[in-house]
């Protein structure tokens, strides 16, 4: 299992920030924004920033990393947003191609369906052939769409497309893994495949159990609590890539918290 937490790119390193961050406290994973989240604004790469991000996974303890694209994105629009979606969604693959970034994962947006699959198969057609893209179940309300494991499903079929679950949005959207967390995995396997799912974002939920609320908590912390251990220590999962998104200020509370649920599996 690798795992490790959403980092900042922010200082003279540029992106190899994010990596210098999991060294520090000796994670093997990390995530990171290639740009603002909350601007269609890109980034473009300073000299060396490549070299720099590429030399510290070589001789670092990271061996897993993801770029989450920006909230702006909504591959279920159309017209001008379902355009600039895809071109912003475009540019955060091709900065993975060039740093060497394992996974790109997108918020699929709401609306239709298909218009999502057809702009995350244009994005990829626009980039580099590199990172795979993977579409982050969501915890539902309106339009939304990947809160299903079907929705996931029929969205990625017969494409190289990927799943990221997140166990807040699973949870809020009616997945039992305070009660089943061992049934939701099988659940998931049955429906999209587990080797379709390399990527976890581990957390908690602030909101209730089939809330619709999309607001994450320490590990152990919220409405998911204990459960979330059972959920880490499947050995189905011991092959995947787990990202935490809590809150930041506990990063290190939330790191003693995985690992004394692993040495106790």
């Amino acid at each position: 299992m690798y795992y490790g937490f959403h980092n900042s790119i922010s200082g003279k390193r540029g992106y190899a920030a994010a990596l210098d961050a999991a060294a520090a406290m000796g994670t093997t994973a990390a995530q990171l924004f290639a740009k603002s989240p909350r601007s269609w604004k890109t980034r473009n790469l300073k000299p060396g920033e490549a070299e720099a991000f590429r030399d510290a996974l070589a001789i670092g303890p990271v061996r897993k990393t993801a770029i989450h694209a920006s909230y702006l994105v909504n591959l279920g629009a159309s017209g001008e947003l379902w355009e600039k979606s895809v071109f912003s969604l475009a540019d955060d693959l091709y900065k993975a191609a060039l740093l060497g970034v394992d996974y790109v994962v997108v918020h699929p947006g709401s609306g239709d369906p298909e218009r999502v699959r057809a702009g995350a198969l244009k994005a990829l057609a626009l980039a580099p052939a590199g990172a795979k893209l993977l579409l982050e179940n969501v915890a539902g309300g309106g339009r939304k769409v990947g809160r299903s494991f079907e929705e996931l499903a029929v969205v990625i079929e017969g494409t190289a497309l990927g799943v990221c679950f997140d166990t807040c949005h699973a949870f809020a959207a009616g997945y039992p893994l305070h009660q089943d967390a061992a049934g939701v995995i099988s659940e998931l396997d049955e429906v999209i495949g587990l080797e379709r799912v390399p990527l976890f974002h581990l957390n908690d939920s602030r909101g209730a159990f089939a809330s619709a609320v999309d607001h994450h908590a320490n590990l152990g912390q919220g409405a998911i609590g204990a459960a979330l251990a059972e959920f880490v220590r499947d050995p189905r999962l011991a092959d995947k890539t787990f990202i935490m998104e809590t809150p930041k200020e506990y990063d290190a509370m939330n790191l003693r918290t995985l690992r004394s649920w692993l040495a106790d599996a």
